[in-house]
């Protein structure tokens, strides 16, 4: 997180895929993570998802993206889900980083892995 939140917003409006800009990438992982957490805490609170907000300037989107991480891990996820996330987050720090996971991590099959779950949560055109 701490590099991201050292870009610049000219940094944050490179295009990122499907997605639009690398500022959208980050919402939308921001975005999945909460989801995952309200998934998790609906279980045990009653709460459902929400949709968070399009914070301005993009340069916010690296502190969202570490408050809906640090929630999701809060709730103790299971190992399975923890392993969802993970697969999800390094699948797109690779498409904003452009550097392959460590293989203590999963490497290059964990970007894999986290592309095909992400494949059911891309952008409608």
């Amino acid at each position: 997180m701490e590099r991201l939140r050292r870009w610049t917003p000219s940094r944050w409006e490179v295009a990122a895929g499907p997605w639009g800009t690398r500022a959208d990438l980050g919402r939308h992982l921001a975005q999945a993570l909460a989801d995952v957490a309200a998934d998790l805490a609906a279980n045990v609170q009653g709460t459902g998802r929400r949709t968070l907000p399009i914070l301005h300037p993009d340069l916010l989107v690296a502190d969202q993206l570490a408050v809906t991480g640090d929630d999701l891990v809060r709730l103790a996820p299971s190992a399975q889900v923890c392993g969802d996330a993970v697969d999800h987050l390094l699948a797109h720090r690779f498409d904003l980083l452009g550097e392959q996971p460590p293989a203590t991590l999963g490497g290059a099959a964990a970007v894999t892995r986290g592309r095909a779950h992400c494949d059911t949560l891309r952008p409608r055109s």
